[in-house]
């Protein structure tokens, strides 16, 4: 039998967060995060670091608002 304790447990496999209404919001922190060690791995000057990763976590989000509105385009005219 089961513990109590093991019981209330956190199984976030089983029951994960509700996230459903701002998944959205999530995106940016973790393109910023890539961005970061992306081009802290690139760079030889980490002067520039702020600037690079700022401008390559623009362009990501750029280009995955592209891909989506083509992506919707193309099931809206199918």
């Amino acid at each position: 039998m089961l513990s109590p304790l093991l019981m209330l447990a956190y199984t976030p496999f089983r029951d994960p967060m509700p996230l459903d209404t701002y998944w959205l919001l999530l995106l940016p922190p973790l393109v910023l995060a890539i961005a970061l060690v992306y081009k802290t791995i690139k760079l030889d000057d980490l002067s520039l670091l702020p600037r690079q990763a700022t401008f390559l976590a623009g362009q990501i989000i750029a280009f995955m608002v592209l891909a989506a509105a083509a992506l919707w385009l193309i099931t809206e005219i199918f």
